[in-house]
């Protein structure tokens, strides 16, 4: 996988690459080191690890370079560095349709890759729409010993999720990004509040910053603008927590 060097490599170089200056902040690196967990929003031909995870072509609907994903304008703009993006394009974050015989897509969701992220700073969540798209059951809420078949629905599957992160990387900022309002028009208002305060309940459990996100797409994905509104709204996020 290429490794994510900010386009201005040579003034990051000569200058910090944005070291906190809030002491209540718990990492304290002279270059933050990121890692992405997610699906087809953050794939990129030749930017994912490993390289074998399926990419979206992002080239059909405008966006065709790198830079103009999400990530890559965050990176540049707080000065941080990529680790790994280990982003597989259709991926849920739980295994569902794996219990009762499998599919495609199950050995590759979010729990199945989640012990791939190096050795990240900060770790990017971005799923759920591919959940809720597949119809996935969204379960019980289960805050431990899960079962196989628990892990087949997304509620019980996040909080497995957060819980093995939080134990992996005890140092590392989690930040789940969530589509508040994703498949419009595929799904009922039911499901997309369902997956919304799932989600915010699961995630203030495990103490995980929800950034909640609202798109521009194009073919069921963020097109030129959509990428800009999500490293706007992250680099919102990331700008208060990190005091820059």
């Amino acid at each position: 996988m290429k490794r994510l060097i900010p386009v201005l490599a040579m003034a990051v170089l000569m200058s910090a690459c944005v070291k906190p200056n809030n002491s209540t902040n718990p990492i304290d690196a002279d270059e933050v080191h990121f890692s992405i967990l997610g699906d087809s929003y953050s794939t990129f031909e030749g930017y994912v690890d490993p390289e074998t995870n399926d990419v979206w072509h992002y080239q059909n609907i405008g966006v065709t370079s790198a830079e103009q994903m999400w990530w890559h304008q965050m990176a540049v703009e707080m000065g941080w560095i990529m680790d790994v993006n280990n982003s597989f394009s259709g991926s849920l974050i739980c295994n569902y349709r794996d219990f009762d015989g499998g599919d495609f897509y199950a050995p590759n969701s979010f729990i199945h890759r989640m012990d791939h992220l190096g050795n990240p700073d900060v770790i990017f969540i971005l799923g759920g729409t591919n959940d809720v798209w597949q119809d996935a059951p969204f379960g019980d809420f289960v805050y431990a010993d899960w079962t196989d078949e628990q892990l087949c629905a997304y509620r019980p599957a996040l909080a497995y999720l957060f819980a093995h992160l939080k134990s992996l990387h005890p140092h590392a900022k989690l930040y789940f990004l969530l589509e508040t309002n994703p498949c419009p028009g595929d799904i009922t208002e039911e499901t997309r509040l369902n997956l919304v305060e799932s989600t915010h309940r699961i995630a203030n459990h495990y103490n995980v910053e929800c950034i909640d996100l609202t798109i521009h797409k194009n073919w069921w994905h963020p097109d030129v603008q959509g990428q800009s509104d999500i490293a706007r709204q992250v680099l919102e996020a990331l700008k208060v927590d990190f005091n820059v």
